[in-house]
């Protein structure tokens, strides 16, 4: 394609996935590939029930672009099953706009326990690694149930995201942290979502929202450390 290419708001998948055939060797000419924006039309729409005009408004397109991106993953998806081709998943971000690292498990969670790093307990810090606090919500069907605050453990390569797996934390919101940090929490089954600035308040508001997007983007030093 040429030309201004919109960003369609997604979720990523935690890596990309490969369904194939019982005794099919994989290869390219008995497979078919579903991009990562087609894949997320159709889970909005056949999957969370979702109509056309809505699945068009969470993913920032028009909703004639929503009607292509679904006629290709449901026409490769017949297609694989009528013909006993493989159907891969891809991951990639290219043209894409992430709504969190890895928020598919965590979208359909009713409860959840959500973090912010904070010294003066208003502000998300923008290095969670120098941070006194973590602001912790515990939030079930969108509604904050309780609020406390963590005290942050001695600063070391590896004890946060332990510290938080260690209190049940779900998600981590946060300004910047290196990809290292990044593949620790997920190591913990932490969310992490980049690029937050500002008032706690606000940010969580939209997080709960499903407007706060990650900037799917990791730091080219380690804030951890």
């Amino acid at each position: 394609m040429t030309g201004p290419y919109k960003k369609r708001y997604c979720r990523r998948l935690d890596k990309g996935k490969i369904f194939y055939p019982l005794g099919l060797e994989l290869n390219e000419e008995a497979s078919v590939r579903i991009s990562l924006d087609e894949f997320e039309a159709m889970r909005l729409c056949d999957f969370e029930g979702k109509n056309q005009i809505e699945a068009s408004q969470e993913m920032k397109v028009s909703r004639a672009t929503i009607q292509r991106l679904l006629q290709a993953g449901r026409k490769k998806t017949t297609d694989a099953l009528l013909n006993y081709k493989a159907i891969v998943l891809e991951n990639e971000i290219e043209n894409i706009q992430l709504k969190g690292e890895n928020n598919m498990s965590k979208e359909l969670q009713k409860s959840l326990k959500i973090a912010l790093p904070t010294t003066d307990k208003q502000k998300v810090d923008e290095h969670f690694g120098h941070c006194k606090y973590f602001a912790v919500y515990q939030v079930e069907n969108n509604k904050i149930l309780e609020t406390s605050y963590l005290e942050a453990p001695v600063h070391a390569p590896g004890v946060l995201p332990k510290f938080l797996g260690e209190n049940k934390v779900d998600v981590i919101i946060t300004g910047g942290m290196g990809q290292m940090a990044i593949n620790l929490f997920k190591q913990q089954n932490i969310e992490v979502i980049l690029g937050a600035q500002g008032s706690i308040d606000e940010n969580l508001k939209v997080y709960m929202g499903g407007e706060l997007v990650s900037s799917g983007e990791a730091c080219k030093h380690d804030h951890e450390h």
